[in-house]
């Protein structure tokens, strides 16, 4: 009998290690899974977060691409609220696509903001909120807003909602081919409360050219070849060149007149009308800047951050449409003119730290260091800070409680 029990239990061993085996494969398959799952989790979690960041940006974007507009609609009442909600959706429609995102909704809020109801009221949800592209803007409740107690205000900003869809890697092999990044975003205009180191708000009746100039051995101002931008941060000795196309130009914003005592006032009390970016807008009426009392009121400003606007065209005639955004040489007849009752197009502004300003004549050994015959003999010393390319700067000197200021757009959530 025991001669056959050897065979028997040799029979009943072999099922044993089969399952052994199964179970292995079964183990290897989990480890394998687990393990392509904490790939995905890496790569694509990494690739989400970059995908998150991504979507945030472009929101951002769209809702300050909106909150222009309204900005806009403030300091040129000539268009319907029905057109500036057109002017806010195209805007935040097309900001959005441009970065790749899509906008799903989009609401109106005020400086705060707090979502706003078509009356104006507080919305307590975005089921009652007012709709951007709705056909209008929330009526105008006339309180002034206070962040802290929940006071709303008027409409003055905008919130957006968008997603960004995009495609997994490893994950796919779970079943997981896509993921969305959802995002939020609220830009605000408002007045700009008080001068910033950063970015100044006195707005000087000056403008400088895009491109750095210098002036030639007749006194003439020519750009660098190649063209060649100003740099942020850098010490310039800005020249005042011969009154010719392409040099500083001294604004007057009320032409045709005034001259100097206008000038030296607009100087020392600003009273630059709303400036948008681009756009056709200042004519020259000063007659030869070149004068004490002019230099001792920028001066004044010694050691300050001012902004003046930048020009890349100049025109002899009364440019077509001159006060709204137009293509560079729309409606021109006389390009660059002849530095008399000059127009200007402004495509940005500069904010400046104003070191001196040399401009009532005789200063050949400052402004001409090199001594190059026809040099200039005046110019302003300093650095530029900051640039500004896009948008809307209001009327006067920033700060205040009225349209006599500087509005600007910021993101607040």
């Amino acid at each position: 009998m025991s001669r056959h029990a050897t065979p028997s239990r040799r029979a009943f061993a072999r099922p044993s290690r089969e399952r052994s085996s199964g179970q292995a494969l079964v183990i290897m398959a989990l480890a394998i899974l687990a393990l392509v799952a904490g790939m995905g989790l890496i790569i694509d979690g990494g690739n989400a977060w970059a995908q998150q960041r991504i979507a945030q940006a472009g929101n951002d974007a769209a809702a300050e691409a909106g909150a222009i507009q309204l900005m806009n609609f403030e300091v040129d009442k000539s268009l319907t609220e029905a057109q500036v909600d057109a002017n806010v959706l195209n805007s935040i429609t097309a900001s959005a696509a441009g970065n790749g995102i899509e906008v799903t909704d989009a609401y109106y809020t005020d400086v705060c903001g707090v979502l706003l109801k078509p009356d104006g009221t507080r919305a307590l949800s975005e089921g009652t909120a007012a709709r951007v592209g709705a056909g209008g803007l929330p009526t105008n409740n006339h309180v002034i807003p206070d962040c802290p107690s929940g006071v709303v205000g008027p409409v003055q900003g905008v919130q957006a909602l968008g997603k960004k869809q995009f495609g997994t890697f490893v994950s796919q092999v779970i079943g997981v081919k896509s993921l969305t990044a959802n995002t939020r975003a609220t830009a605000v205009e408002g007045l700009l409360q008080g001068c910033t180191a950063s970015t100044g708000c006195i707005v000087l009746p000056v403008t400088v050219p895009v491109n750095i100039t210098m002036c030639d051995h007749s006194g003439d101002p020519v750009p660098f070849v190649p063209p060649t931008v100003w740099e942020k941060n850098v010490t310039y000795i800005v020249p005042l060149c011969k009154g010719n196309p392409g040099s500083v130009g001294w604004l007057d914003w009320t032409p045709k007149g005034g001259g100097k005592a206008e000038l030296v006032n607009s100087i020392l009390h600003p009273n630059n009308p709303p400036i948008d970016l681009p756009s056709w807008h200042f004519m020259t009426e000063t007659g030869n800047p070149n004068s004490k009392p002019i230099d001792n009121a920028l001066n004044s400003y010694d050691g300050q951050v001012v902004m003046f606007p930048m020009f890349d065209r100049t025109c002899g005639s009364d440019p077509i449409l001159a006060n709204v955004k137009v293509p560079p040489d729309f409606g021109c007849s006389d390009p660059g003119g002849s530095g008399t009752n000059q127009w200007y197009r402004i495509p940005r502004f500069a904010s400046f730290l104003l070191e001196h300003a040399y401009v009532n004549g005789g200063d050949g050994a400052i402004c001409n260091p090199t001594g190059q015959k026809g040099g200039p003999t005046s110019c302003l010393i300093g650095k530029y800070v900051d640039f500004a390319t896009s948008g809307t700067v209001g009327p006067g000197i920033g700060g205040g409680s009225d349209d006599n200021g500087v509005r600007g757009v910021q993101l607040i959530k």
